[in-house]
């Protein structure tokens, strides 16, 4: 798949999870950054995949202004994800999600931004993207 037909569908389905959580919960953890960056990281190495990363993240950051400092500081979790992507593919994703959550966990101790919310962010965010992984695998 082209790359830019790939950010391109990514985005288009954070909107859409921005648009569900927006109308059912107020902060859900319903997003696709460290799914979407770390496929890409599989699918087209590591320089195409951050590029793809940080285009998803500044786009997540602009559907969600009140969380955008957050969100834009997850930019080394996402190189991650890319970079864990690229090398180990598909057999260690879970390897990848913990390592990208303990950076994401370290960068909100670091900014501030770590609390009760960001706990339920990680449990919810860590269950929708195993949610994701285990819908690949039935489609690979």
């Amino acid at each position: 798949m082209n790359i830019i037909i790939y950010t391109l569908l990514f985005f288009g389905f954070d909107v859409i999870l921005r648009f569900i959580s927006k109308k059912t919960i107020k902060f859900s953890g319903l997003d696709v950054l460290f799914f979407a960056s770390w496929l890409a990281g599989i699918n087209y190495g590591i320089s195409q995949g951050v590029i793809v990363a940080v285009v998803l993240v500044i786009g997540h950051a602009f559907l969600r202004p009140s969380k955008a400092q957050y969100i834009l500081f997850s930019i080394p979790a996402q190189i991650s994800a890319v970079v864990f992507g690229y090398f180990f593919g598909m057999s260690k994703f879970i390897l990848s999600l913990v390592v990208y959550q303990i950076i994401n966990t370290g960068l909100m101790f670091a900014t501030g931004g770590f609390g009760m919310h960001f706990i339920i962010f990680i449990v919810l965010n860590t269950s929708f993207n195993f949610l994701l992984h285990k819908t690949l695998l039935n489609f690979v």
